[in-house]
């Protein structure tokens, strides 16, 4: 498929098409499309209760659609399980924390290798000994600046770094689009900063939907925008023709006047 939306005939990493998702009257995602390039970080913002959270868990096979379509690198994946989209390059991660507190930080990222693999053993000691398994563990919490807490218990980081580790557990899967779901909620002035280098250094090298309610870590990221109210979007763009435009403004961002 060709990135219509935007008039590129290349085809995006991910494209929906016109999905839709209703909890008895309320809909929660009205006909929304967009895309995501490769290598484009694209922003999904909107006010509390938009739908971003009830998009993101449809893309990530987490809830079906009620009727629409996604497509990753042109295949329908519409109606494949959460599972079966990690397998073939999907990986969402961020909002809620599921780790596991008591175990080291490279067995959390060890096991989410191994579960993408079809190996059959025991789930705790031989992730601890497979290298097939430690040493992509270990490239992934290189990458995000975690590899000298690797031996830690989770129970022993920080907040921001449980966020690292969600992200070391992401690109661990070997995905080639990401699904980030608030990855600065909870952090601290620093750990923002340093966040928002990592993401930084992804640029280019995934695909990223970033759902976010920090809008200037959204603007300084984002190649393109879409703005949700109400589970309808309402404006995509640049983050500079988001800013400017009024029915952004009037729903969302509020006017300086």
């Amino acid at each position: 498929m060709t990135d219509t939306l935007s008039g590129s005939t290349q085809t995006p990493k991910l494209e929906i098409l016109n999905l839709k998702k209703s909890f008895g009257a309320l809909a929660a995602t009205n006909d929304v499309s967009l895309t995501v390039r490769a290598g484009e970080i694209h922003g999904l913002i909107g006010p509390n209760g938009a739908g971003k959270t009830t998009l993101i868990s449809q893309i990530s096979g987490e809830l079906i659609p009620d009727s629409g379509q996604i497509f990753l690198d042109g295949v329908d994946i519409t109606r494949l399980p959460a599972y079966e989209r990690a397998a073939v390059g999907l990986a969402r991660s961020f909002q809620i924390s599921q780790l596991y507190n008591d175990l080291t930080v490279e067995d959390n990222v060890a096991m989410a290798v191994q579960a993408q693999t079809n190996k059959r053993f025991n789930f705790w000691r031989e992730a601890r000994k497979d290298p097939s398994l430690r040493e992509p563990a270990r490239r992934a919490l290189d990458q995000v600046g975690l590899l000298d807490r690797a031996g830690l218990r989770v129970s022993e980081l920080a907040h921001g770094e449980k966020r690292q580790l969600e992200l070391a557990i992401a690109l661990s899967l070997k995905a080639s689009v990401l699904l980030l779901d608030e990855p600065m909620a909870g952090l601290g002035a620093e750990e923002s900063r340093l966040m928002k280098n990592f993401l930084q250094d992804l640029k280019g090298k995934y695909a990223i939907l970033l759902v976010e309610h920090d809008m200037d870590i959204v603007f300084a990221l984002a190649d393109r925008v879409t703005v949700l109210v109400y589970g309808t979007p309402i404006f995509t763009g640049t983050p500079a023709e988001v800013r400017e435009n009024e029915a952004v403004r009037d729903a969302y961002l509020g006017r300086e006047d």
